[in-house]
C-alpha cells in the first residue's frame, strides 16, 4: 500500500476529513471491565472491524506486531478521531523517532489494532477513514 500524504508509510487523514462517526464502542461489552480495551471501526465497504485499543504509552508493543491495520486514534471532547492508518509491515518499517513523531503531531492518545493478514483489510478502513 502506497503511502498517502504522510511520512512512516502512514495513511494521514486530514481534520476536515475525520472519521467522527464510522467506529462504536462495542455494546456487548457495555458492562464489561472490557469496554474500553475494543472499538469497532467501520471501512468503505460497510464492514466493521473490531479492534484491541492500546493507549500510546504502549507503543513497543504495538510496533511489534504483524499481520495487523494500526489505526492511530485522538479524541474529540472523548470522541474517537481517527488521524493515521497503516498496516503492521509500515509501522514497523519506519524508525521509532518518526512514530513517535507521528503520535506527538497527530495528537495520538491510543492505537486500535486489528489482526488481520489481508492488507484488503488496511485499504478499506484507509478509504472510510479518509473520506
Amino acid at each position: 500500500m502506497a503511502p498517502v500524504g504522510s511520512r512512516s508509510g502512514a495513511i494521514a487523514i486530514e481534520a476536515a476529513h475525520a472519521s467522527k462517526g464510522r467506529g462504536q464502542p462495542l455494546a456487548s461489552l457495555d458492562a464489561s471491565e472490557l469496554s474500553h480495551r475494543f472499538y469497532r471501526w467501520r471501512g468503505a465497504s460497510g464492514k466493521g472491524y473490531i479492534c484491541s485499543v492500546f493507549p500510546k504509552g504502549e507503543l513497543p508493543l504495538v510496533a511489534g506486531f504483524s499481520s495487523a491495520v494500526t489505526i492511530g486514534v485522538s479524541r474529540d471532547a472523548g470522541t474517537p478521531r481517527a488521524v493515521c492508518v497503516m498496516p503492521s509491515g509500515a509501522f514497523a518499517l519506519a524508525e521509532d523517532r518518526a512514530i513517535s513523531a507521528l503520535e506527538a503531531d497527530s495528537g495520538v492518545e491510543e492505537w486500535h489494532v486489528h489482526f488481520t493478514a489481508d492488507d484488503a483489510c488496511a485499504r478499506d478502513l484507509a478509504a472510510s477513514l479518509l473520506h
